[in-house]
């Protein structure tokens, strides 16, 4: 069939068309594409940069400027994270910041305990900052957590409330933590735990510890993480920090509320099975003056205690033997003997060697410090064929968390007992400034080959003048904490 030639012409030049027209629009349709992320990507370094400086305006004190940029922040740029964030901080009851009050070290082995104000209304922040302020110097005096004081860091957190108010007797307020009389006869206070973790959560990192002082509350509250404080009574937050922090029972009998039996707890039982009670270690000891009692956990009959001369967990003053022994302990469960090494330790399984170059060789260990007695540091050096492994290797996940720095970082209590090493230390050291250990390996005391170097930390809790030491068991050597190189003499 004949097409004439302009016909043919345009027939052809037509899919071209077509095509180019397509990829024009692609073109288009990319570059269009690329603005809106370079406007998003701007728009949210735009948000980040108006929530870092609320928060500056929070950190420094000025909580009514933090506030209103927050509400303009979640207002314009409510699609981007920093948005999300501000709009969270943004409601008439919220988080606002969260300020170091004493800073012991890195919160990776430190216990975080986070104070929290409850019913502080914007206009009353300071008056907050004043009094959290006075907060740990209570903990410092009392006897058992001042001799551990430098373990603990304490947070301040800024929650505003709308109203100061606390719910009960048919009344309800908004506030920051929902805080409540509880149905007790005397009426405890007591706040949503559920939001006192979703505020724990707006810090980078926290470990669950938080001490609520509620501004119009009265008595208090324990238990879970979460110590409450009716007004600024911080005789009860040593008490209500017994329960949330240390799992330990109430050591009074007079009945507060009705209780669905005994709970379990390190210093109550029900029953006076002396083989039974959870202090069982502690008795029959001359001197120790620990004992089975009955009359705890709110009830005359039918649960006991360790001890008659009062504790904390009653309304005494100092922990009891057996509180003391298991608040160390717990302590211990957050936080590593050892606070760092030079150089890094070298895993098991890891056969990265040291080599002797020069003379000697310098290795060191800091540990932490507790006020008035010292940890005891012994070092080993064993032939490779001899060493011993670690107590349980770091699953995958362990080492993507915590890193390279041991077999023994990361939950303490699923680290379990350290293994037997089958020789006598090397040296014992003994702390300079800082609790720095230090082992000065010398090429000549070694024959050549390849060996394991470890040090091995311990907390005695002897104190001086103390006939028995504050823990007298630690089934999982929590006590104990251990790094080790890989080191070879040419």
């Amino acid at each position: 069939m004949w097409i004439p030639r302009m016909l043919l012409v345009s027939l052809l030049a037509t899919p071209i068309a077509r095509a180019s027209g397509l990829f024009a629009e692609a073109t288009a349709s990319r570059d269009f594409l690329g603005v809106l992320d370079e406007d998003a990507d701007q728009k949210a370094e735009k948000a980040q940069k108006a929530l870092e400086k609320a928060m500056r305006d929070a950190e420094q004190g000025r909580y009514q400027d933090a506030h209103r940029r927050y509400q303009r922040l979640a207002r314009d740029f409510a699609e981007t994270e920093a948005g999300q964030i501000a709009a969270r901080r943004a409601q008439p009851s919220a988080f606002i910041c969260a300020t170091d009050v004493v800073r012991n070290g890195p919160s990776e082995n430190r216990v975080d305990v986070v104070f929290m104000g409850e019913g502080y209304t914007v206009k009353h922040q300071k008056a907050w900052d004043k009094f959290a302020q006075d907060i740990p110097p209570y903990f410092e005096r009392q006897k058992t957590l001042g001799e551990y004081y430098r373990y603990f860091n304490f947070i301040r957190a800024n929650l505003i409330s709308a109203e100061e108010g606390v719910d009960g007797y048919g009344r309800t307020y908004d506030t920051a933590l929902n805080g409540a009389m509880r149905d007790t006869y005397a009426g405890h206070v007591g706040v949503d735990r559920k939001r006192v973790f979703e505020m724990l959560d707006e810090l980078p990192s926290h470990d669950g510890q938080a001490i609520v002082f509620v501004k119009r509350g009265k008595l208090g509250t324990g238990g879970g993480g979460v110590a409450t404080i009716g007004g600024q009574n911080t005789k009860i937050a040593i008490h209500e920090f017994g329960h949330s922090f240390g799992r330990l029972g109430d050591e009074y009998a007079q009945e507060t509320h009705k209780r669905d039996g005994v709970g379990t707890a390190p210093n109550v039982s029900a029953t006076e099975d002396p083989e039974e009670v959870p202090w069982k270690h502690w008795l029959n000891l001359r001197g120790a003056n620990v004992d089975i009692y009955e009359g705890a956990g709110g009830q005359e009959r039918g649960a006991f205690k360790p001890t008659a001369t009062g504790c904390v967990m009653s309304s005494s003053e100092f922990f009891c033997r057996v509180c003391r022994e298991h608040l160390v302990l717990r302590i211990y469960s957050h936080v590593d003997p050892i606070d760092s090494c030079s150089p890094a330790d070298m895993p098991y399984e890891m056969r990265e060697f040291l080599v002797m170059r020069e003379s000697s060789m310098k290795i060191e260990l800091t540990v932490l410090e507790p006020m008035d007695h010292k940890l005891e540091v012994q070092w080993w050096i064993v032939p490779e064929d001899k060493a011993p492994q670690p107590a349980r290797p770091m699953s995958a996940a362990e080492r993507a968390r915590y890193g390279n720095r041991g077999s023994n970082i990361g939950p303490r209590s699923a680290r379990g007992r350290l293994n037997n090493i089958p020789a006598e230390p090397h040296a014992k050291t003994f702390p300079g400034r800082g609790g720095l250990h230090v082992l000065n390996l010398r090429k000549s005391q070694l024959e050549p080959g390849r060996y394991r170097v470890i040090a091995r930390a311990h907390d005695t809790t002897q104190m001086r003048g103390e006939r028995f030491p504050w823990v007298l068991q630690d089934v999982d050597e929590l006590l104990w904490s251990e790094r080790a190189w890989w080191v070879e003499v040419p």
